[in-house]
């Protein structure tokens, strides 16, 4: 299955917690730790791409990121730059 890299970014929050963002998608979650926060992020962008594929709108996201299936079919891995942590997500394609 063709892998998606994405950019994780986790911030400590002045009254508890972290909260992360994969600005690639504007997809956000938090957590308790920073492991629990970048866990929910991967879920929740798990969840956004396959909302996003039975809806019939994935390849418009990966067009969004410069991705298209000629990169899906020649790589295992799609990398995009990180600014912090990454995020890999398998593609439901």
């Amino acid at each position: 299955m063709t892998e998606l890299i994405l950019t994780c970014i986790i911030k400590k929050e002045k009254v508890g917690g972290y909260s992360s963002l994969c600005p690639e998608l504007d997809v956000a979650s938090r957590g308790n730790t920073i492991e629990e926060a970048k866990k929910n992020l991967e879920e929740a962008v798990e969840g956004h791409l396959k909302t996003a594929e039975q809806e019939g709108m994935l390849n418009d996201i990966l067009q969004m990121l410069g991705i298209t299936k000629k990169d899906m079919i020649k790589t295992e891995h799609i990398s995009i730059p990180s600014f912090s942590s990454s995020l890999t997500i398998p593609l439901p394609v």
